[in-house]
């Protein structure tokens, strides 16, 4: 008798193998993300904050360094500017504002802080809370330009 049973539980067994679907046959090898492919960086110029990171959380006073691509920045000439020099410009950075709509000139007061002397980087003193600063490159009088803005929110803590 355990014959049989063994001969018949066999026979269910390869019955049932028979019945089940086989995984279907990849017709690719899976990619594994270092052959997935390159997604190209946005082209032309950029402004970014190398810091503080967006959603830091930092302390007063603020440490700020600014970055930027396939631009040229330059300290603005002394006196009257007649006309602005192409591909080259100035930080100014604004607290608790957003970016100004290109062409427009960059008021020279609060809440702008201008860099006319070409510099990248400054410490600034900001009250405990949650801050968006922005970071918008002017030409030599001061106007906007096209594209070269980038904001970001940090929270000052004491």
């Amino acid at each position: 008798m355990n014959v049989r049973w063994l001969a018949l539980s066999l026979l269910l067994m390869g019955v049932a193998a028979c019945g089940a679907e086989a995984p279907p046959a990849q017709s690719e090898a899976p990619v594994t993300p270092a052959e997935a492919p390159a997604v190209e960086a946005p082209s032309g110029p950029r402004v970014f904050f190398v810091e503080p990171a967006d959603g830091a959380t930092v302390k007063s006073p603020v440490h700020l360094r600014f970055g930027i691509e396939d631009f040229t920045i330059g300290a603005v000439p002394q006196g009257t500017v007649e006309s602005v020099r192409p591909d080259l410009g100035h930080h100014h950075v604004g607290v608790d504002t957003t970016c100004l709509p290109a062409g427009t000139v960059i008021p020279q007061a609060a809440p702008w802080v201008h860099h006319g002397g070409g510099q990248t980087e400054m410490d600034m003193q900001l009250p405990p809370g949650t801050h968006t600063l922005t970071l918008q490159l002017g030409d030599d009088k001061h106007t906007t330009i096209e594209g070269l803005c980038s904001t970001i929110t940090i929270t000052v803590v004491e």
